[in-house]
């Protein structure tokens, strides 16, 4: 678990960018991961840049619907978009690829 080694605009700015999640304000950043016009993934980021407590951060990733260690991945770079939608996949949570 690399929680310590992340901020949590550093979360939000990756799940923006990688995962497309668009995040509405309000006491905290809540945002849905769309997969062809289905919501799959509700994730809660806390406002500001400080550090993520062990608990947030097991509860963000499963959120995501990831295991501790593939969250650590999308945060380090090597998960991308493709790679989380066949985690997703492997889960029964969306449709296999034709």
């Amino acid at each position: 678990m690399k929680n310590n080694d992340y901020d949590t605009l550093r979360v939000k700015s990756v799940c923006e960018n990688k995962l497309g999640i668009e995040f509405r304000n309000g006491s905290e950043s809540n945002g849905w991961f769309v997969h062809e016009g289905k919501r799959i993934a509700r994730v809660t980021v806390p406002y500001g840049r400080k550090p993520i407590p062990p608990k947030t951060y097991k509860s963000m990733a499963s959120q995501l619907k990831l295991s501790v260690s593939e969250f650590d991945s999308l945060l380090d770079c090597p998960l991308k978009l493709e790679q989380y939608l066949d985690a997703l996949r492997k889960q029964g949570l969306i449709d296999p690829q034709p």
